[in-house]
C-alpha cells in the first residue's frame, strides 16, 4: 500500500520542476477546452506566444500587463511569508486607483508634472495601506479570519468605485459610459519607449522587488518575518512583536498594490473606469507561488503571465478564442500548484501490505 513519508529537505530539481509542470498541466487542459470548440490549439497556442513575444511591440505590451503583477506580488510575498492570506490586492488596488484619480481630477491646477505625479504615487500608496489595514486590525483585535475580511472588502471597493463612476465622478460628456474626465497631461505618467505603451511604471516594478528582496533577505523585519511564517509561537516566545509586523507586511502589501492600480489609471487608460485591470489580483497569487515567493524570480514569472494576458486578448480578437482559456490556463495552474506542495513536503513510499 502507498503511504506520504515526511520529507527533512525537498529536493532542489523537484521545486523547480513543479511550476513547470504545473503551468504544462493548465495549458494541456486549456487545449483540451479550445479543441472542444473546433479550433486547433496549437495555432491558439502559437498565436498567443507571438501575440505576446514576437515583436518588440508584442513584449512590450507584455511588460506593460506585467507592471501591476510584479508591484502586487511583491507585496503579496511580504504577507505571504509570515502565513498571512492578503486576498484583497484587487481592491487594495482600486483603492489607490481611487485616491490617486482624485488629485489628477480635482486637484491638478497649478501642480508640475513631478509634484503632481509624486503626490499620486504617495497617494495610491496610503490608499491601499488603508485599505489592507482594515482587515489586519479586525485580525489582530478580534482574530477575524484576514481570508474572509479581504475577499469581501475587495466587492466594497468595486462597489465605491462603481458608485463614484455612475455618481459624481461621473464624465457627463462619457454618453453614459461609466468613466471619469480624461486626465490632465501633468497626471500622466511619461512613456520611456516611443511606439509603446511602456511607462516609467516598470521603474517602480523593479525597485519594489529590490526592496522587498532587501527588506525580506537582508533586514531584521525580513528575518522576524520568516520565524512568525515558521512558527508565530516560538517568534512570541523570542519576543518578537507579531503582530507589529503583520501590521507593517499588510501596509506594504498594501501600498504596493495601491500603486499598481495608480500606473494603470495614469499610465496606461488615463482616467477612473469600472473596470482597472480585475484580473490583476487574483493573478498575482498565482505568480507568487509559481515564484515560491521569492522577489526576483517574481519578475520572470510575471512576465509569463503578462504574457499570457495580454496574448490572449490578442487571439481573442484575431481568432475568436474566448479570453475565458486564459482563466481556465491560470486556474489549473494554481489547482496544480498548490496540489503539488503534498510532494514538496512528502514522498510517497510503498509499503507491503503482509507485513
Amino acid at each position: 500500500m502507498f503511504y506520504f513519508e515526511k520529507r527533512q529537505q525537498t529536493p532542489g530539481y523537484l521545486k523547480a520542476l513543479i511550476p513547470i509542470i504545473s503551468l504544462l498541466l493548465g495549458l494541456f487542459i486549456g487545449a483540451l477546452a479550445i479543441l472542444i470548440t473546433g479550433i486547433n490549439p496549437l495555432l491558439v497556442y502559437k498565436g498567443l506566444f507571438l501575440n505576446a513575444f514576437g515583436s518588440w511591440y508584442a513584449f512590450s505590451e507584455t511588460l506593460v500587463a506585467a507592471v501591476p503583477l510584479i508591484l502586487i506580488t511583491s507585496g503579496l510575498i511580504v504577507v505571504f511569508r509570515m502565513n498571512v492570506w492578503n486576498i484583497g490586492a484587487y481592491g487594495q488596488y482600486i483603492m489607490g486607483a481611487i485616491f490617486s484619480s482624485y488629485f489628477a481630477l480635482f486637484a491638478s491646477n497649478g501642480l508640475s508634472k513631478p509634484v503632481m505625479l509624486t503626490v499620486m504615487v504617495i497617494a495610491s500608496m496610503v490608499g491601499g495601506a488603508i485599505w489592507a489595514l482594515i482587515p489586519t486590525l479586525l485580525k489582530i483585535f478580534w482574530e477575524v479570519n484576514e481570508v474572509i475580511t479581504t475577499l469581501l472588502l475587495n466587492y466594497i471597493a468595486l462597489y465605491i468605485l462603481k458608485f463614484l463612476m455612475y455618481g459624481p465622478w461621473k464624465n457627463p460628456s462619457s454618453y453614459g459610459f461609466p468613466l471619469s474626465k480624461t486626465f490632465p497631461d501633468t497626471a500622466i505618467l511619461p512613456i520611456i519607449f516611443k511606439g509603446t505603451r511602456l511607462t516609467i511604471a516598470i521603474i517602480f516594478a523593479l525597485l519594489a522587488v529590490l526592496v522587498v528582496w532587501f527588506l525580506i533577505k537582508k533586514s531584521k523585519f525580513g528575518y522576524e518575518v520568516r520565524v512568525i511564517g515558521d512558527n508565530p509561537l516560538a517568534a512570541r516566545y523570542a519576543g518578537i512583536s507579531v503582530n507589529r509586523n503583520i501590521i507593517i507586511g499588510m501596509a506594504i502589501s498594501g501600498a504596493l498594490a495601491g500603486l499598481a492600480g495608480m500606473t494603470e489609471v495614469s499610465g496606461i487608460v488615463h482616467y477612473l473606469q469600472v473596470k482597472i485591470g480585475a484580473d490583476y489580483g487574483y493573478t498575482s497569487i498565482i505568480v507568487a507561488w509559481i515564484a515560491y515567493l521569492d522577489p526576483l524570480i517574481t519578475v520572470l514569472a510575471s512576465v509569463l503571465f503578462g504574457g499570457l494576458a495580454s496574448g490572449g486578448y490578442s487571439i481573442q480578437i484575431t481568432m475568436r478564442v474566448s479570453y475565458g482559456i486564459v482563466g481556465l490556463i491560470e486556474s489549473i495552474t494554481l489547482f496544480s500548484l498548490v496540489g503539488a506542495q503534498i510532494f514538496l513536503n512528502y514522498r510517497i513510499r510503498w509499503k507491503n501490505g503482509s507485513s
